[in-house]
């Protein structure tokens, strides 16, 4: 990542205001591109998904809460299914003040052989680190009804 001087101004912004104006700018294709590598990994293989959290990630799963890279895999390894395949319905974004990116996926997943898709509500906080992002907070829940 390059250094930035909050020194100089451009049009009454400093540089480092610049940067992050400039990746709150393309703040939905980060939450497109994000969703689309998240669910397909999660459909494929989800062990995979270990490089997208790190040992500070939280996430809440139907309620329980965990904490740190490893407890959030180790989770998700331990759903009961082989196969998934995955419908994303929505996804809304929103820039945070830190630069990152607040996703929300609205979408239905069917398991194994199961004939009936189970939807879900599932809400990202990708923080910005190093030109790319990783998941800070990651909510997930099943909607019934």
């Amino acid at each position: 990542k390059r250094q930035v001087s909050t020194q100089s101004t451009w049009g009454g912004l400093t540089d480092q205001r610049w940067e992050i104006e400039a990746i709150m700018a393309q703040f939905e294709q980060v939450a497109q591109a994000f969703v689309k590598h998240y669910y397909d990994t999660f459909c494929s293989n989800r062990a995979n998904l270990v490089s997208l959290y790190k040992d500070e990630s939280l996430m809440t799963y139907e309620g329980t809460q965990l904490r740190g890279r490893q407890p959030i895999v180790e989770k998700l390894l331990s759903l009961k299914f082989t196969k998934a395949a995955c419908r994303i319905i929505s996804c809304d974004a929103q820039p945070s003040q830190s630069g990152g990116v607040l996703t929300m996926v609205l979408g239905e997943f069917k398991t194994d052989d199961e004939e009936q898709a189970l939807k879900f509500c599932q809400t990202f906080h990708l923080a910005p680190e190093g030109g790319s992002f990783w998941v800070s907070n990651d909510t997930f829940r099943l909607c019934y009804g």
